[in-house]
């Protein structure tokens, strides 16, 4: 009786595994599909914002708003808070939702209520932080903020609604493969960059600490590819006890 039990679990398992391989596969395709990929640039910057956001709550501090541009690139803004925690949380904050929700996506049950837990966080966080920016000077960007960031939640919702359990699997880890891996490359891209001047949150760090913008966007990578990577090993890649 306990061999067959063991198969029968290790033949429901396998469309679990091709779901999540085909997913990280597609998220790995989706940066060279252009405007195809969009849409998940913007989810992936409303997430690193609000992460800025919630940092600055859980600090003490205030959320005021956030706004997310046509290139891709947002901004949240803040009041008080503690401000070196509330500044990397933006890039490790968004490493660390991928990691979650990697962890999340063996499950079907689990990953379709997780799909409908981020849609409504997503747009009922838009509405209240992402709303004001259409009634400040940035009104463009505070409409994309509400499209994108409302009609990412609505559609995450839609599908942990409506859609079976394999569909659900395969998207979120879709998501938390983008998420994951855009975390990564933005890091990259902030490394290599951190010598130039500019406005980003490792120059920020850096005028805070004196420590140099490289530092903290190498610091960075390596917690985000340590989350993701943990996340991986305990969620797909540790072999698992039979019953």
């Amino acid at each position: 009786m306990h061999l067959p039990s063991e198969r029968t679990t290790q033949l429901a398992e396998v469309p679990r595994g091709v779901a999540a391989l085909l997913a990280a596969l597609c998220a790995l395709a989706l940066g060279w599909l252009g405007p195809l990929a969009y849409p998940f640039r913007l989810l992936t910057t409303t997430i690193h914002e609000l992460s800025h956001g919630l940092a600055a709550l859980l600090t003490g501090g205030a959320f005021l708003r956030f706004v997310v541009f046509p290139d891709g690139s947002g901004i949240a803004y803040t009041a008080g808070g503690i401000r070196w925690l509330i500044i990397p949380a933006g890039y490790v904050g968004t490493a660390l939702v991928g990691a979650m929700l990697v962890a999340l996506g063996r499950d079907p049950g689990r990953s379709r209520v997780a799909l409908g837990a981020l849609g409504a966080a997503l747009a009922l966080l838009t509405l209240r932080y992402g709303l004001p920016s259409v009634l400040s000077s940035q009104i463009l960007g505070g409409l994309l903020t509400v499209a994108a960031g409302v009609g990412a939640g609505a559609a995450l919702l839609l599908v942990a609604w409506r859609a079976g359990a394999g569909w659900s699997l395969w998207l979120l880890n879709l998501v938390a493969f983008w998420v994951g891996l855009s975390a990564l490359g933005d890091l990259r891209s902030l490394a290599m960059a951190a010598a130039a001047t500019g406005a980003s949150d490792a120059h920020s760090m850096a005028r805070l600490t004196w420590l140099p913008p490289v530092f903290w966007a190498s610091v960075w990578a390596l917690l985000a590819a340590a989350a993701l990577g943990v996340a991986l090993w305990h969620t797909w890649i540790r072999p698992r006890r039979g019953p």
